[in-house]
Parts: structure tokens; sequence; C-alpha cells
């Protein structure tokens, strides 16, 4: 696969470069790369999560504002964000709710850069399996599970067989 580049100079303050390049060496790739990750970052998250009303919190705060929940208020706040957040993320961000956006948009999104969940997919010949894996405990399976729930029901509109352990949740499902 022959990978297209575009060469742009960039005039950078001196600590910003030296810590684009302390972050090259310490993750062993270029300052180039770097600077690639840091773009498209803010191309495809940022300049629409602050719009869209993100604020990034520590993953310890998170978990212990969900301690604070029974399990079925965990289930009620994921129905919640399945039937409105995520339709006014997907609207936001892609400027329409499709099927596809729902499924790839959303999910590789979030995990990319949320961080709350690794995201994996597998598509074969119209169906669909993706796993949101998690490692946060059964509230946080509960509440993921929910929130698919609503999003297949809801917004895309279809069936899907939706399963949960401890730690990740699967769905499979059709987009035919």
């Amino acid at each position: 696969m022959t990978s297209t580049t575009v060469t742009r100079t960039l005039r950078l303050d001196p600590e910003l470069n030296s810590s684009i390049a302390a972050s090259a060496e310490r993750e062993g790739v270029s300052p180039s790369h770097i600077v690639n990750q840091a773009l498209r970052r803010t191309v495809e998250w940022d300049a629409f999560a602050q719009k869209f009303g993100f604020v990034s919190v520590p993953a310890s705060l998170m978990n212990r504002l969900m301690d604070n929940l029974s399990e079925e208020q965990a289930r009620e706040l994921g129905r919640w964000v399945g039937k409105n957040h995520v339709r006014e993320f997907l609207t936001f961000w892609f400027k329409e709710v499709s099927p596809r956006n729902v499924v790839q948009g959303y999910p590789r999104l979030t995990a990319k850069y949320g961080r709350a969940f690794e995201y994996e997919e597998r598509a074969d010949g119209g169906r669909w399996v993706i796993i949101l894996k998690h490692g946060s405990g059964r509230k946080w399976s509960a509440y993921y599970e929910e929130l698919l729930r609503a999003v297949f029901s809801d917004i895309v509109q279809r069936q899907a067989a939706i399963e949960s352990s401890e730690h990740q949740v699967v769905a499979r499902f059709s987009l035919a």
C-alpha cells in the first residue's frame, strides 16, 4: 500500500519543538508522527468536542461516580445516553444519523479519543460484530449494554443480539 503525504513547513516555538522531539523519542517514533497524531486529534475530535461540550475528567472520577449508582441506575443512564446523546453527537459530528455512522463513527471516535473503551469490529457479508472492551466492571457493562440497546432500537432501528461480561460488551447485528 502506497502512502501519499504532503510536505508542509510549520513554525514552532522552541519549547514545543523540544516537547515534540522528547515525545517522539519516548514513543520510538518520528517527530512527524507525533505532529500528525496531534493534528488528526484536533480535526477529528477536539474541534468538535469543545463545541459539543465535552470535558476531560480523570477515569478515576468517572469510576467513582459509577460506583455510586445501582446497576439499574447505570442501565437507565445508558438508555438515556443511547436515546439522546448519541443522536446529537452523530448529527453534530457527521451532519446525519445513519447506521454506518452509528456503527463506525461513534464508537471509533469515542474509543480513540475519549478512551472510554477499546473498540473492535468485524464485518462479514453484512453481519457485524462490535466489541467494547472497557475493563471497568459490571456496572459499566450494564451501562454500555443499555446504551447499545437504545442505539440499535431507536436510532439504527435494527435488531441486535447484545451480550456482556464484567469487562466487555458484544453486539451482533446486520446493517442490510
